[in-house]
């Protein structure tokens, strides 16, 4: 009940008290709270929309219904498409763009990325190497005959993070929570850093080869390479200086490294790989052949 309702029966109360006497008052009451509840009325109804409102409401109508004939016609058009692609054979080609899944590769030569450094990094950097794992996985998708591509230890915020990535759900990557040594042999394990003397020469399938999942190298130089002297893992470098000059350290990041190795699988060509892979910003160069080199040829 409204506050003028309320006081419209009060007087009405008031006046049936005497009703032997009227009173003008009372008729002028009743006016007054006819006249109240018509004004509280008006002010309860709608009130019309604008012109400018109508007009608004008229283009979001338009608006919408354009939006609904262009995606019946952008449905129409990709039915086309997939018709005239499947009369072509184009999709048996889509079909072999996209390549080979793990369990179809006749490659069984073990690749692997150790997450067990989240703690040593930013969450800037956590993201970096999420991305870089995301390249990885873009590579070898792309390889005629894909590696067995695995990640371990990863269980920390940068796990999160590629969680987090809806595209990442389905993607073609072993993924491990245990650490490095839980998931492989210890006798298989080659852990890559720049800083082993041990020259890799040739990829070998019986070894499990592994990248420091780690990209603030600067700050943590030499740590893969002491975790694999403490813990009794093999370790080798990638023969960088044999084959290329590097103006900056021999340090590359991880999709780089993971990018190189599968470049030599496929075309047995280190020179090639280093140079197809590695960015000019490093300053690389092919570096020339003298005859103190074995490879170097003699007439």
């Amino acid at each position: 009940m409204t506050s003028t309702e309320e006081k419209c029966d009060k007087t009405e109360v008031e006046t049936k008290k005497d009703p032997s006497e009227p009173s003008d008052h009372d008729s002028s009451s009743k006016m007054e709270c006819d006249a109240e509840k018509i004004e509280e009325g008006d002010d309860n109804q709608e009130k019309p929309l604008s012109k400018k409102q109508q007009n608004r409401l008229k283009w979001k109508q338009r608006y919408l219904e354009k939006r609904l004939v262009k995606r019946v016609e952008e449905r129409e058009r990709k039915k086309a498409k997939r018709a005239a692609m499947r009369e072509a054979g184009e999709f048996e080609k889509l079909k072999r763009k996209r390549g080979k899944k793990m369990a179809d590769s006749n490659s069984k030569q073990r690749v692997i990325i150790d997450m067990s450094f989240d703690d040593l990094m930013s969450e800037k950097d956590q993201k970096r190497t999420v991305q870089q794992i995301n390249w990885c996985y873009a590579a070898n998708r792309h390889c005629p005959e894909p590696f067995q591509f695995h990640v371990v230890g990863f269980d920390g915020p940068s796990r999160k993070m590629y969680d987090g990535i809806e595209a990442n759900w389905n993607q073609d990557i072993h993924l491990h929570t245990e650490k490095l040594e839980q998931v492989f042999p210890k006798e298989d394990i080659v852990y890559l850093t720049a800083e082993s003397e041990n020259l890799l020469t040739e990829l070998d399938d019986t070894k499990a080869y592994v990248i420091g999942g780690i990209v603030d190298h600067n700050s943590q130089k030499g740590l893969c390479h002491r975790i694999a002297e403490e813990k009794g893992y093999g370790h080798a470098r990638l023969p960088i200086d044999e084959y290329v000059h590097l103006k900056t350290r021999r340090v590359l990041t991880i999709n780089q490294v993971y990018e190189i190795l599968v470049h030599f699988s496929v075309h047995k060509d280190w020179e090639q790989a280093f140079l197809s892979i590695v960015p000019e910003r490093k300053g690389l160069k092919k570096k020339e052949k003298t005859p103190d080199d074995p490879e170097a040829t003699t007439d």
